[in-house]
């Protein structure tokens, strides 16, 4: 009986990024230290022994302080893309099928994310499955694991870090373009105060009109680009 060589982190093909686009941020950035972020895009991985029907696994959890139903699905999505699953309601069972003819066995491992009480944050378990993988290759296999998790919490976090900076580039764009139409209109109306003199005063005031718009503009494109720099920051802690 052989079993995969490969690491599980190419077993499970861990260079997509597509399903983990998610859209709800977690919090306000502005004012916040790069302490909190760090806290809250936390690469930790924690080595633990855990239960799940009276039999222990030997595996790793990490904790997500994004909301529970958000990192169940992206979770989901994630196993779904790349193994079998089954699921046991407080658990589920992750198959990666065997590759080859009669050269490799499957591996199984178990997942389950909870919530603790106050909902606050949300701890995602993995562990291999030991029964038929050979004494020699266990150990290699599960410390594996941590990497899985990492890979998963890197490709997570900066999917929703890069959807923010998506969303205020776009805003930023928009904003910019506003200010350009008033701009284009100022320019028209100073040309036309030179030649019809006779309606300067009328032209004056919709100048002032479209002077405060910028102005307000300005403020707010400020603003966008201030919450783009700091959202740029974020990518700096995921790695």
């Amino acid at each position: 009986m052989r079993f995969f060589k490969m690491s599980i982190t190419q077993l499970f093909s861990l260079t997509s990024k597509r399903s983990l686009i998610c859209i709800i941020g977690i919090m306000t950035l502005c004012g916040v230290s790069l302490q909190s972020l760090a806290q809250v895009y936390s690469l930790k991985i924690n080595t633990s022994n855990f239960t799940l029907e009276g039999q222990i696994f030997n595996g790793y959890t990490t904790d997500f302080v994004q909301p529970y139903k958000e990192v169940k699905k992206e979770w989901w999505r994630y196993v779904n893309a790349r193994t079998i699953i089954f699921n046991k309601k407080t658990h589920l069972v992750l198959t990666v099928p065997a590759k080859g003819k009669d050269t490799n066995e499957p591996l199984k491992f178990v997942s389950q994310l909870i919530e603790d009480k106050n909902k606050n944050l949300s701890t995602l378990k993995l562990a291999l499955v030991k029964d038929e993988v050979p004494e020699n290759q266990q150990a290699q296999l599960s410390n594996q694991v941590k990497n899985l998790l990492k890979d998963f919490k890197v490709n997570y976090f900066t999917a929703l870090v890069q959807n923010k900076i998506n969303e205020q580039e776009i805003a930023g764009k928009r904003i910019s373009q506003r200010m350009d139409k008033y701009l284009l209109d100022n320019s028209k109306l100073q040309l036309r105060i030179e030649k019809k003199p006779e309606e300067k005063n009328e032209l004056t005031a919709r100048l002032k009109t479209n002077t405060a718009e910028i102005e307000k503009l300005q403020v707010k494109l400020n603003a966008n680009q201030k919450k783009l720099g700091q959202y740029k920051k974020e990518l700096t802690l995921i790695k």
